[in-house]
Formats: C-alpha cells, structure tokens, sequence
C-alpha cells in the first residue's frame, strides 16, 4: 500500500477524556501503521507544552499541527508559526473585557488567563488540562498565537462582529478557540502535506470536534469519531464507532492500513 499522511485529533478521537487515557487498542493501531511505514501527525488545539495527556504514544508521532493549525513542526522542526498582531488582539481584549468575560491567551511555549472562576475551572477539569495561571497581562509580553474566550454563543456571535478579523470555534460547552481568520487544522494539512511531499489523496483525517471540520473538509478522506459533534459527522466521509468502542483501530482495519 502506498504511504498515508494519517492525521488525529487528540481531546476525543485519540485521548478519551472520560477514561483519562489513551486507548490500548488505539495505541496497538498506532504501533502497527508505523510498522506499516504510514506517518502519524497530531492536529490539536493544543500547544505541544500541553500534550502530557498523550505522552505514552509521543514516539510514535512523526509531526504535529498545533494550536489549531498555527504552529506545525515536522521532524521536531518548527517548519510554520503565525501569531496574532498586537493591535489586533488589543481590539479584541476591549470587547471581551468590556462584557466582563474571561479569556485566556496561548503561545507555544506558554498560556494564562485573565481570571479564574469555578465553571471555568471546570471546563479545564473536564479535559484534564492543568489550569492555566493567572495572568492578564501575558499578551503584552508573549507572541500570541490563540485567545480562548468563556461566553455565550450570542455573545461570541457579538463579539466577532466587533473583531472581524477572527473566528469564534466551539472549545467546550462554555468556550471558543478565538483564531485568526483563515487559520485553521485544514490549511495546517495543506501546508504540511506540500511540505512533506504527499497527494491530498494519501491524507487521512481523525476528528471529533468542530475545530476537525476543515481538516476534514481539505484531506483526501476524512473519518469522524462516533462520539464526534453533529457539524464533524456531516462534514466527514465517514464515521466510525466512539473512541470507548476501539473506532480508530476499527477504521484503520476497515481500509487495511494495519
């Protein structure tokens, strides 16, 4: 067969929050397609300082998109990076502060956020995700790649209306990946797949969340976690079964990639 780019989600397609591990079977999967000479990329929300939930399979991983496609490396070479401009992001820090929300800023090497309350602290509990600390100062001293922002949906509906120059993606129930426009998981894959010198044809995608959707959209074909959201499952070639029912391992069978 010849070689695939197989990319995967980590929060719900390769992590199961709810077990707070990776599955057995999924890390079998993983061990057998790089026997099998495919190569294995991490499309995250995440920063790579914020990949300890999966670092049993980190040998295994030959690339990563991060930060929702805002800084890749291949090789363990920073091969893309695009941060937010400060004026930019002034703009957007008044009319979320102006609401009285909270927020929080992502670099690559760094997070913070403005305040802490429990809900909040909930949603990071939830994905098993250190809390960030307290600092709402750290875009006046940090490259910015990523705003996370705790609101409603009118609100972050708003808010972008305000601030055209991002989009507003669905974190958790009670947050936004809040990125420039135009950034996204897709165009990370088409960077990298140029880059490494592969046919969008032999580019796979594994997701879950919303944040998956143009990732899945731009690769040859695209697999959604039966746990997935309702947007990822129509947007996706195809759907396997949940991550608590061995889906990656089953898929990867179903197209004889192991």
């Amino acid at each position: 067969m010849k070689r695939k780019l197989i990319l995967f989600d980590v929060d719900g397609t390769l992590y199961d929050n709810a077990h707070q591990c990776v599955p057995a079977s999924t890390i079998a999967a993983l061990k057998s397609l790089k026997e099998n000479h495919h190569e294995i990329v991490i499309a995250t929300g995440r920063s790579y300082f914020m990949l300890y939930s999966i670092n049993s399979i980190k040998e295994l991983i030959d690339h990563y998109i991060l930060i929702n496609g805002q800084h890749i490396m291949a090789y363990g070479k920073n091969i893309y990076e695009d941060t937010i401009d400060a004026r930019v992001l002034a703009k957007l820090i008044h009319s979320m502060t102006i609401r009285g929300l909270t927020y929080g800023f992502q670099s690559s090497e760094a997070e913070a956020i403005n305040h802490l309350n429990p809900d909040v602290l909930a949603s990071f509990d939830e994905l098993k995700l250190n809390h960030p600390p307290l600092n709402p100062n750290f875009h006046l001293n940090n490259q910015v790649y990523q705003v996370w922002c705790f609101c409603t949906s009118a609100e972050a509906s708003a808010i972008q209306q305000e601030n055209p120059d991002f989009d507003f993606i669905r974190w958790i129930q009670k947050g936004y990946d809040v990125i420039r426009k135009g950034q996204s998981k897709g165009k990370g894959l088409l960077f990298l797949k140029d880059y490494l010198g592969y046919d969008i044809e032999d580019v796979i995608a594994f997701g879950d969340g919303d944040n998956d959707i143009e990732m899945c959209q731009e690769a040859g074909y695209s697999i959604a976690m039966g746990n997935g959201t309702k947007r990822l499952i129509e947007a996706a070639d195809e759907v396997t079964d949940s991550i608590d029912q061995d889906g990656i391992e089953k898929a990867l069978k179903r197209h004889q990639l192991i």
